[in-house]
């Protein structure tokens, strides 16, 4: 499984940051449970993602450069 980093979580908290979201919201972003949004969120410790859930945060993370 794709290994989210901690820069990447980074990125996507300062995305959801800039954009005042909730992890609700975030979650609809991502196409993801609120559940799934706060576990990749909740720390900056590298994490094992499913590839779905890799490839949408690659994406919410360009869209935000």
């Amino acid at each position: 499984m794709p290994l989210l980093t901690p820069e990447m979580k980074k990125a996507l908290l300062r995305g959801q940051a800039d954009k005042l979201m909730t992890k609700k919201d975030l979650a609809k972003v991502l196409s993801v449970t609120e559940k799934t949004a706060q576990s990749i969120t909740k720390d900056n410790e590298p994490q094992e993602v499913k590839n779905k859930v890799f490839n949408t945060v690659g994406s919410a993370i360009a869209e935000n450069y």
